[in-house]
Protein backbone atom coordinates (compact mmCIF):
# COMPACT_ATOMS: atom_id res chain seq x y z
CA UNK A 1 0.00 0.00 0.00
CA UNK A 2 1.23 3.28 -0.96
CA UNK A 3 1.48 6.49 1.10
CA UNK A 4 -1.18 8.18 -0.83
CA UNK A 5 -3.50 5.49 -0.37
CA UNK A 6 -2.95 5.35 2.92
CA UNK A 7 -2.81 8.69 3.91
CA UNK A 8 -6.81 8.92 1.51
CA UNK A 9 -7.91 6.02 3.31
CA UNK A 10 -6.72 8.29 6.75
CA UNK A 11 -8.88 11.11 5.74
CA UNK A 12 -12.00 8.90 4.57
CA UNK A 13 -11.83 7.00 8.58
CA UNK A 14 -11.66 10.89 10.14
CA UNK A 15 -14.36 12.27 8.05
CA UNK A 16 -16.46 8.93 8.79
CA UNK A 17 -15.72 9.09 12.85
CA UNK A 18 -16.12 13.29 12.65
CA UNK A 19 -19.82 12.79 10.87
CA UNK A 20 -20.32 9.97 13.33
CA UNK A 21 -19.37 12.65 16.46
CA UNK A 22 -21.27 15.67 15.52
CA UNK A 23 -24.88 12.76 14.72
CA UNK A 24 -24.24 11.86 18.32
CA UNK A 25 -23.51 15.39 19.62
CA UNK A 26 -26.57 16.72 17.59
CA UNK A 27 -28.00 13.73 18.88
CA UNK A 28 -27.45 14.57 22.11
CA UNK A 29 -28.24 17.85 22.74
CA UNK A 30 -31.41 17.50 20.73
CA UNK A 31 -32.39 14.55 23.81
CA UNK A 32 -31.10 17.02 26.88
CA UNK A 33 -33.11 20.04 25.07
CA UNK A 34 -36.29 17.18 25.06
CA UNK A 35 -35.22 16.26 28.81
CA UNK A 36 -35.13 20.04 29.64
CA UNK A 37 -38.48 21.03 27.79
CA UNK A 38 -40.50 18.03 29.34
CA UNK A 39 -42.30 19.05 32.35
CA UNK A 40 -43.25 17.13 35.63
CA UNK A 41 -46.29 17.56 37.57
CA UNK A 42 -44.47 18.80 41.19
CA UNK A 43 -47.42 17.55 42.97
CA UNK A 44 -47.39 13.66 41.73
CA UNK A 45 -45.59 12.23 44.33
CA UNK A 46 -45.61 11.91 48.28
CA UNK A 47 -48.67 13.13 50.64
CA UNK A 48 -49.59 16.04 52.73
CA UNK A 49 -51.41 17.06 56.08
CA UNK A 50 -53.70 19.72 54.57
CA UNK A 51 -56.98 20.38 56.67
CA UNK A 52 -55.25 18.05 59.24
CA UNK A 53 -54.70 18.68 62.89
CA UNK A 54 -51.31 19.30 63.73
CA UNK A 55 -49.18 16.19 64.76
CA UNK A 56 -48.59 15.85 68.06
CA UNK A 57 -44.89 16.38 67.61
CA UNK A 58 -41.15 16.18 69.37
CA UNK A 59 -40.44 19.97 70.56
CA UNK A 60 -37.29 21.16 70.68
CA UNK A 61 -36.70 21.18 74.36
CA UNK A 62 -36.52 17.35 74.37
CA UNK A 63 -34.18 17.41 71.06
CA UNK A 64 -31.63 19.39 73.60
CA UNK A 65 -31.64 16.27 75.97
CA UNK A 66 -29.17 14.80 73.10
CA UNK A 67 -28.13 17.83 71.28
CA UNK A 68 -27.61 20.30 73.64
CA UNK A 69 -23.74 20.99 73.14
CA UNK A 70 -23.95 21.15 69.34
CA UNK A 71 -26.57 22.04 68.16
CA UNK A 72 -28.15 23.98 71.27
CA UNK A 73 -24.99 25.73 71.57
CA UNK A 74 -25.18 27.81 68.78
CA UNK A 75 -28.77 27.74 68.10
CA UNK A 76 -29.38 31.62 69.39
CA UNK A 77 -26.73 32.64 66.78
CA UNK A 78 -28.58 30.53 63.68
CA UNK A 79 -30.89 32.66 61.14
CA UNK A 80 -33.37 30.19 61.42
CA UNK A 81 -32.63 30.00 65.57
CA UNK A 82 -33.86 33.83 65.93
CA UNK A 83 -37.40 33.90 63.35
CA UNK A 84 -38.77 35.21 66.88
CA UNK A 85 -37.12 36.42 69.63
CA UNK A 86 -38.42 36.98 73.07
CA UNK A 87 -37.07 39.75 74.98
CA UNK A 88 -34.83 38.21 77.43
CA UNK A 89 -32.76 36.10 74.26
CA UNK A 90 -33.06 39.28 72.22
CA UNK A 91 -29.61 40.94 73.20
CA UNK A 92 -28.24 44.09 71.75
CA UNK A 93 -32.45 44.24 69.87
CA UNK A 94 -33.08 44.81 73.23
CA UNK A 95 -31.92 48.72 73.33
CA UNK A 96 -34.11 49.81 70.27
CA UNK A 97 -36.72 49.46 72.99
CA UNK A 98 -34.78 52.87 74.14
CA UNK A 99 -35.76 54.91 71.33
CA UNK A 100 -38.30 57.76 71.20
CA UNK A 101 -40.04 56.23 68.37
CA UNK A 102 -41.07 53.14 70.73
CA UNK A 103 -42.05 55.22 73.47
CA UNK A 104 -45.51 54.40 73.67
CA UNK A 105 -45.45 50.73 72.93
CA UNK A 106 -42.42 49.34 74.68
CA UNK A 107 -43.94 48.88 77.47
CA UNK A 108 -45.73 46.00 75.91
CA UNK A 109 -43.32 44.61 73.74
CA UNK A 110 -42.31 40.87 74.31
CA UNK A 111 -40.83 39.87 71.34
CA UNK A 112 -38.60 40.63 68.17
CA UNK A 113 -39.28 39.62 64.70
CA UNK A 114 -36.59 39.67 62.16
CA UNK A 115 -32.91 40.53 63.25
CA UNK A 116 -30.92 41.02 60.31
CA UNK A 117 -32.52 44.05 58.20
CA UNK A 118 -35.70 44.73 59.47
CA UNK A 119 -36.92 44.21 63.32
CA UNK A 120 -40.47 44.23 63.57
CA UNK A 121 -41.88 43.87 67.27
CA UNK A 122 -44.59 41.44 69.03
CA UNK A 123 -46.64 40.99 71.88
CA UNK A 124 -48.90 37.68 73.11
CA UNK A 125 -52.56 38.09 72.22
CA UNK A 126 -54.28 34.55 73.40
CA UNK A 127 -52.72 31.33 73.19
CA UNK A 128 -50.87 31.20 69.88
CA UNK A 129 -51.35 34.62 68.63
CA UNK A 130 -49.16 37.83 68.56
CA UNK A 131 -50.65 41.14 67.97
CA UNK A 132 -47.75 43.32 65.30
CA UNK A 133 -46.83 46.59 65.93
CA UNK A 134 -46.86 48.63 62.90
CA UNK A 135 -43.76 50.34 63.76
CA UNK A 136 -40.25 48.96 62.52
CA UNK A 137 -36.70 49.76 63.18
CA UNK A 138 -34.17 49.42 59.55
CA UNK A 139 -30.60 48.54 61.68
CA UNK A 140 -27.21 48.03 60.49
CA UNK A 141 -25.21 45.47 61.26
CA UNK A 142 -24.72 46.14 64.43
CA UNK A 143 -28.75 46.23 65.56
CA UNK A 144 -28.70 49.89 65.49
CA UNK A 145 -31.57 51.93 64.44
CA UNK A 146 -30.90 54.01 61.27
CA UNK A 147 -34.38 54.37 60.11
CA UNK A 148 -37.97 54.09 61.34
CA UNK A 149 -41.15 52.58 59.12
CA UNK A 150 -44.66 54.08 60.45
CA UNK A 151 -42.84 55.55 63.40
CA UNK A 152 -45.39 58.51 64.28
CA UNK A 153 -48.63 56.69 65.21
CA UNK A 154 -48.13 52.72 66.48
CA UNK A 155 -50.51 50.53 66.71
CA UNK A 156 -51.22 47.15 67.07
CA UNK A 157 -52.66 44.93 64.87
CA UNK A 158 -54.10 41.69 65.64
CA UNK A 159 -54.34 39.74 62.26
CA UNK A 160 -50.90 40.54 60.31
CA UNK A 161 -48.70 37.86 62.14
CA UNK A 162 -51.50 35.07 61.80
CA UNK A 163 -52.09 36.03 57.94
CA UNK A 164 -48.72 36.79 56.62
CA UNK A 165 -45.67 35.89 59.40
CA UNK A 166 -46.88 32.57 60.58
CA UNK A 167 -45.79 30.36 58.39
CA UNK A 168 -42.14 30.97 58.20
CA UNK A 169 -41.62 32.68 61.58
CA UNK A 170 -43.99 29.77 64.22
CA UNK A 171 -44.27 25.89 64.29
CA UNK A 172 -46.89 24.14 63.96
CA UNK A 173 -49.96 26.28 62.41
CA UNK A 174 -53.30 25.59 62.17
CA UNK A 175 -54.89 27.24 59.31
CA UNK A 176 -58.15 27.25 60.84
CA UNK A 177 -57.31 29.56 63.65
CA UNK A 178 -53.81 30.69 62.41
CA UNK A 179 -52.41 29.97 65.79
CA UNK A 180 -48.67 28.25 66.45
CA UNK A 181 -47.89 25.72 68.84
CA UNK A 182 -44.38 27.45 69.29
CA UNK A 183 -43.62 30.69 68.38
CA UNK A 184 -40.12 30.18 66.03
CA UNK A 185 -39.03 27.68 64.16
CA UNK A 186 -38.36 24.40 66.37
CA UNK A 187 -37.02 21.41 65.10
CA UNK A 188 -40.30 20.02 63.84
CA UNK A 189 -40.10 23.01 60.76
CA UNK A 190 -37.30 20.86 59.22
CA UNK A 191 -36.91 17.75 60.36
CA UNK A 192 -40.78 16.67 60.31
CA UNK A 193 -42.40 14.49 63.30
CA UNK A 194 -39.76 12.06 64.07
CA UNK A 195 -39.71 8.83 64.66
CA UNK A 196 -37.85 8.00 68.18
CA UNK A 197 -36.00 5.08 66.88
CA UNK A 198 -33.38 7.82 65.17
CA UNK A 199 -31.18 7.91 68.30
CA UNK A 200 -30.38 4.37 66.98
CA UNK A 201 -30.26 4.80 63.25
CA UNK A 202 -30.16 7.82 62.39
CA UNK A 203 -31.36 7.73 58.63
CA UNK A 204 -34.54 7.71 59.95
CA UNK A 205 -34.05 11.65 60.76
CA UNK A 206 -35.44 13.59 57.46
CA UNK A 207 -32.48 15.80 56.55
CA UNK A 208 -29.67 13.83 58.61
CA UNK A 209 -26.04 13.60 57.48
CA UNK A 210 -26.23 9.77 56.96
CA UNK A 211 -29.91 9.84 55.27
CA UNK A 212 -30.20 9.84 51.23
CA UNK A 213 -32.55 12.47 51.13
CA UNK A 214 -34.46 13.03 47.72
CA UNK A 215 -34.18 16.19 45.88
CA UNK A 216 -37.68 16.58 45.84
CA UNK A 217 -38.30 16.43 49.68
CA UNK A 218 -35.58 18.73 50.28
CA UNK A 219 -36.74 21.13 48.06
CA UNK A 220 -40.39 21.12 49.59
CA UNK A 221 -38.78 21.60 52.97
CA UNK A 222 -36.78 24.40 52.46
CA UNK A 223 -39.51 25.89 49.73
CA UNK A 224 -42.37 25.68 52.53
CA UNK A 225 -40.30 29.42 53.86
CA UNK A 226 -38.08 30.18 51.22
CA UNK A 227 -39.98 30.53 47.95
CA UNK A 228 -41.72 33.11 48.95
CA UNK A 229 -44.79 34.41 46.35
CA UNK A 230 -46.84 31.08 46.84
CA UNK A 231 -49.90 30.74 48.35
CA UNK A 232 -51.93 27.90 49.79
CA UNK A 233 -54.63 26.27 47.35
CA UNK A 234 -56.39 26.00 49.99
CA UNK A 235 -56.18 28.53 52.53
CA UNK A 236 -55.31 31.36 50.09
CA UNK A 237 -52.88 32.13 53.15
CA UNK A 238 -48.91 32.84 51.71
CA UNK A 239 -47.73 29.72 53.23
CA UNK A 240 -48.72 25.84 53.01
CA UNK A 241 -51.46 24.43 55.12
CA UNK A 242 -49.83 22.60 57.69
CA UNK A 243 -46.96 21.38 56.06
CA UNK A 244 -44.94 18.54 57.76
CA UNK A 245 -41.24 17.72 56.43
CA UNK A 246 -41.72 14.77 54.25
CA UNK A 247 -44.36 16.25 52.62
CA UNK A 248 -45.09 17.04 48.95
CA UNK A 249 -45.39 21.48 49.79
CA UNK A 250 -46.68 21.67 45.93
CA UNK A 251 -49.78 19.57 46.76
CA UNK A 252 -51.05 22.47 48.63
CA UNK A 253 -48.59 25.64 47.45
CA UNK A 254 -49.02 27.30 44.24
CA UNK A 255 -46.34 28.98 42.40
CA UNK A 256 -45.95 30.84 39.91
CA UNK A 257 -42.95 29.46 38.31
CA UNK A 258 -42.35 32.14 35.44
CA UNK A 259 -40.53 34.48 38.32
CA UNK A 260 -37.80 31.82 37.49
CA UNK A 261 -37.45 34.05 34.61
CA UNK A 262 -38.04 37.18 35.85
CA UNK A 263 -35.19 39.68 35.87
CA UNK A 264 -37.12 42.02 37.74
CA UNK A 265 -37.24 39.69 40.51
CA UNK A 266 -34.13 40.62 42.77
CA UNK A 267 -31.53 37.71 42.82
CA UNK A 268 -31.53 35.88 45.75
CA UNK A 269 -35.07 35.47 45.27
CA UNK A 270 -34.91 34.65 41.43
CA UNK A 271 -32.21 31.83 42.18
CA UNK A 272 -34.32 30.48 44.56
CA UNK A 273 -37.20 30.32 42.02
CA UNK A 274 -35.50 28.87 39.54
CA UNK A 275 -33.64 26.22 41.58
CA UNK A 276 -36.96 24.68 43.24
CA UNK A 277 -37.95 24.71 39.40
CA UNK A 278 -35.48 22.65 38.19
CA UNK A 279 -36.12 20.11 41.01
CA UNK A 280 -39.35 20.26 41.28
CA UNK A 281 -40.89 20.52 37.25
CA UNK A 282 -37.80 19.51 35.56
CA UNK A 283 -36.57 16.91 38.32
CA UNK A 284 -33.04 17.84 38.79
CA UNK A 285 -31.49 16.52 41.09
CA UNK A 286 -28.11 18.47 42.22
CA UNK A 287 -27.86 20.82 43.38
CA UNK A 288 -30.21 21.35 46.15
CA UNK A 289 -30.28 23.95 48.66
CA UNK A 290 -28.13 21.84 51.09
CA UNK A 291 -25.28 21.44 48.74
CA UNK A 292 -24.40 24.73 48.96
CA UNK A 293 -25.98 25.64 52.50
CA UNK A 294 -25.76 24.56 55.69
CA UNK A 295 -28.63 25.17 58.08
CA UNK A 296 -27.18 24.34 61.62
CA UNK A 297 -24.39 27.29 61.65
CA UNK A 298 -23.25 29.67 63.65
CA UNK A 299 -21.89 32.01 61.23
CA UNK A 300 -23.30 33.58 57.84
CA UNK A 301 -19.61 32.57 56.68
CA UNK A 302 -20.16 29.13 58.24
CA UNK A 303 -23.31 28.67 56.52
CA UNK A 304 -21.65 28.91 52.46
CA UNK A 305 -19.08 26.69 53.21
CA UNK A 306 -20.48 23.96 51.06
CA UNK A 307 -21.22 27.24 48.81
CA UNK A 308 -18.09 27.85 47.79
CA UNK A 309 -16.55 24.17 47.26
CA UNK A 310 -19.55 23.44 44.80
CA UNK A 311 -18.98 23.04 41.19
CA UNK A 312 -19.83 26.18 39.07
CA UNK A 313 -23.05 25.65 37.85
CA UNK A 314 -25.35 28.06 35.50
CA UNK A 315 -27.75 28.90 39.05
CA UNK A 316 -24.94 30.48 40.23
CA UNK A 317 -24.79 33.14 37.89
CA UNK A 318 -27.87 34.44 39.11
CA UNK A 319 -26.32 36.12 41.78
CA UNK A 320 -22.28 35.75 41.03
CA UNK A 321 -21.08 38.03 38.29
CA UNK A 322 -20.46 35.46 35.22
CA UNK A 323 -15.90 35.98 35.82
CA UNK A 324 -13.97 34.75 37.86
CA UNK A 325 -13.06 34.88 40.86
CA UNK A 326 -16.52 34.37 42.01
CA UNK A 327 -16.76 36.76 44.97
CA UNK A 328 -18.24 39.34 43.52
CA UNK A 329 -21.82 39.13 43.31
CA UNK A 330 -24.67 41.30 41.40
CA UNK A 331 -25.94 44.43 43.05
CA UNK A 332 -29.56 43.78 44.52
CA UNK A 333 -31.76 45.03 47.43
CA UNK A 334 -34.01 42.02 48.98
CA UNK A 335 -37.34 43.03 49.00
CA UNK A 336 -41.09 41.03 49.74
CA UNK A 337 -44.31 42.32 49.84
CA UNK A 338 -45.57 39.61 51.94
CA UNK A 339 -42.60 40.73 54.52
CA UNK A 340 -43.09 44.45 53.79
CA UNK A 341 -39.58 45.27 53.46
Amino acid sequence: MNYNHQNQRRLIAFIAFSVIGLWGFTANQRTSGQQEDKKLDPAAWGANHVGQPVPDFVHGDECLFCHRNTIGAQWQKNAHGVAVRQLEDAGPLRDLLKQPELASAAKDIEYFLGSRHRVRFLKKDGFGTFATLNTQAVIDANGKAINWVEKDKPTWDKHKFGNNCAGCHATGIDAKTKSFAAFGLDCYACHGNVNLEHSNDTQLMILSKVRRNEAALITSTCAQCHLRGGKSKSTGLPYANNFVAGDNLFQDFEVDWAKADDEKLNPIDRHIYRNVRDVAVYGKTSPTCISCHQVHYESRTQSLAKHKLHPRAPLCFECHLNESPLKATKPYIVTSGICEY
